[in-house]
């Protein structure tokens, strides 16, 4: 099949003005030497990025845990505190390499991606083209070949395009995903609110990690589920309060509090008053307005 190319982009998108980023090192490691741990640190100099052509491990980027395997590329912003478990495997290969002086259009000094979005992304259909290029990189450094500096520049910046695309893909898929993965969280509260919730619930329900749940419905709504479920119940018992004859003890029990002492602490946390002081001020003051009409 022929394909004719008409491509007139001189720089590279992205790119501040006058951005020139350079490669600081490549790294291949193999079989058992790949699987040593390096643990909890940052670099302040540069962004990395990693891709796994054969393996697995687990890896916490900024406070998120990830279980990275075969096909994922990892990205490790400058100032990204990161630990690295590489699983043992005899035919493991990971490949890496160090950036500086990159500054992508509206995000911080080599950095790749937003602090908030994913650190690893599965390659997917561009596997093979991520190893091709990674492996070709290696070659150009370590075999010394003619021209390597101009070969190995638009590898490299053929490596950030790729994996920024990549990137920005996964990202907005996942922000789809999330507001519906949000509003399905939000629905199982509602349903269960008056129940002794815990996480693991919600968790075995929708099949996601405790991390993802907090952070997806945080996103969503603006609280945490437990914040969220705390909310719903103070307002499900200011509508009994105002609306039925039902004693303090009695709401409590109905909105899912086993000790009405807990529950007055939690209504006057949210509320800023005891739930039978806000029961007497709305109705005095439906009482008062009752008088004025009449």
């Amino acid at each position: 099949m022929l394909t004719h190319c008409q491509d007139e982009v001189t720089v590279y998108p992205d790119y501040a003005d006058g951005c020139a980023p350079a490669l600081l090192f490549v790294c291949k490691t193999q079989g058992e030497e790949s699987a040593i741990p390096r643990v909890m640190h940052k670099h302040d100099d540069r962004l990395e990025i990693m891709f796994i052509a054969r393996g697995s491990g687990e890896y916490l980027i900024d406070g998120r845990q990830y279980l990275a395997q075969q096909g994922d590329i990892l990205i490790f912003n400058q100032g990204a505190v990161h630990d690295e478990r590489p699983h043992v495997s005899a035919d493991s290969l990971i490949y890496s390499c160090g950036i500086h002086r990159m500054q992508i259009v509206g995000l911080p000094e080599n950095h790749l991606i937003a602090g908030d979005n994913s650190a690893v992304i599965a390659s997917g259909d561009h596997e093979a083209s991520l190893h091709g290029l990674f492996d070709t990189l290696c070659r150009q450094v370590f075999g010394h070949e003619r021209h390597a500096g101009v070969v190995t520049h638009h590898l490299m910046n053929a490596l950030v395009m790729l994996c920024r695309t990549l990137c920005l893909a996964r990202h907005r898929e996942l922000e789809k995903t999330g507001a519906s993965l949000g509003l399905s969280i939000k629905q199982f509260i509602d349903d269960h609110y008056r129940e002794p919730i815990v996480l693991e619930s919600i968790m075995a329900e929708l099949g996601i990690t405790r991390f993802y749940l907090i952070h997806v419905f945080k996103r969503f709504s603006g609280y945490t589920p437990k914040q969220y479920m705390i909310r719903r119940r103070v307002g499900e018992a200011q509508s009994l309060l105002v609306n039925t004859a039902m004693d303090v003890v009695t709401i409590a029990g109905a909105v899912g509090y086993e000790s009405v002492n807990n529950f007055h602490r939690v209504f006057k946390m949210v509320v800023g008053i005891p739930p039978a002081q806000y029961k007497k001020l709305w109705m005095e003051g439906g009482q008062a307005g009752k008088k004025e009409n009449g």
